[in-house]
């Protein structure tokens, strides 16, 4: 019997799609079909994200009365973030995909964050600090109302979203939101904190965006953003907000219709380093 090859999934409006998130402390799943997200869960799993991940996944699917092999597409946050939280994530999405002939849907974890803190601090969204998150039913809307608002106040938003990598280090980079549309301004990666920030002062001071906003764990960051501040004098935001995995939905959804699926053996996190233990064995060697 002939095997479907992940590319010939095309996207539909009427077809379920998965979305997980585990590159933080935080695991999150959420179910979607067209516009429309359905249930989402996000939960605190620390080093634990193999044990709860997937029964996580089963119960989204049991609230809508679904099994794995009806969905048509699954969304992944490929990091970069925790090195194990990140494996853990792709290793499920790789296996749904490939047992279930899904299409496959790499996104970026920090712009995943990065859109969801836009979108939540124009909503002005209470922070929630529960260990377990679960909400009900909404639209996969983000993006357009981030550039409405560009749009209708002739704003330039430049996001920055911070994955901490401890060592004064963060998982970063800088996503733009403006009347011309969304793009990226800094790739992702892992970088020293303080030096990065002063180097894209100057950046900013160049394009003069009328507003930086923080998003994500930037608690062990603040004399940096506040420098950040100081040195440029343009208004700075912060909001706590992580990544939710609705935000990775829509941007999956995005690139589904867009045609940019991966192949499900290809397909690899992004780490933007060595894992601890590996670092440390390459260290010790001639």
């Amino acid at each position: 019997m002939a095997t479907m090859t992940i590319t010939e999934r095309h996207y539909d409006d009427h077809t379920w799609m998965m979305a997980v998130d585990t590159s933080t402390a935080y695991m999150t799943a959420a179910l979607s079909k067209g516009g429309l997200w359905a249930g989402e869960m996000t939960s605190r799993a620390e080093r634990n994200h193999s044990l709860y991940l997937v029964p996580a996944l089963q119960s989204l699917l049991d609230e809508e009365g679904l099994r794995a092999r009806e969905l048509g597409g699954f969304a992944i946050g490929v990091g970069p973030g925790s090195y194990t939280g990140v494996r853990i994530g792709v290793t499920v999405a790789k296996t749904f995909a490939w047992t279930h002939g899904l299409a496959l849907l790499g996104v970026s974890s920090l712009e995943a964050m990065a859109l969801g803190g836009a979108y939540l601090s124009l909503q002005a969204a209470p922070l929630e600090e529960e260990e377990t998150v679960v909400a009900r039913g909404g639209k996969l809307d983000a993006m357009e109302t981030v550039l409405k608002s560009a749009r209708e106040t002739g704003e330039t938003t430049w996001i920055v979203p911070m994955i901490e990598a401890r060592r004064g280090q963060a998982f970063t980079s800088v996503y733009k939101a403006s009347p011309d549309g969304w793009r990226c301004v800094a790739e992702d990666g892992i970088r020293l904190t303080a030096p990065w920030i002063g180097e894209w002062t100057r950046l900013a001071e160049q394009d003069r965006p009328d507003r930086v906003l923080f998003a994500g764990e930037t608690g062990l960051h603040e004399q940096a953003i506040a420098s950040l501040g100081e040195a440029w004098g343009g208004r700075v935001d912060k909001t706590g907000h992580g990544i939710r995995a609705r935000f990775v939905a829509e941007l999956g959804r995005m690139r589904w219709k867009r045609g940019e699926l991966e192949h499900v053996h290809a397909l690899v996190p992004n780490y933007t380093q060595l894992a601890e233990a590996e670092a440390k064995l390459l260290a010790k060697r001639p």
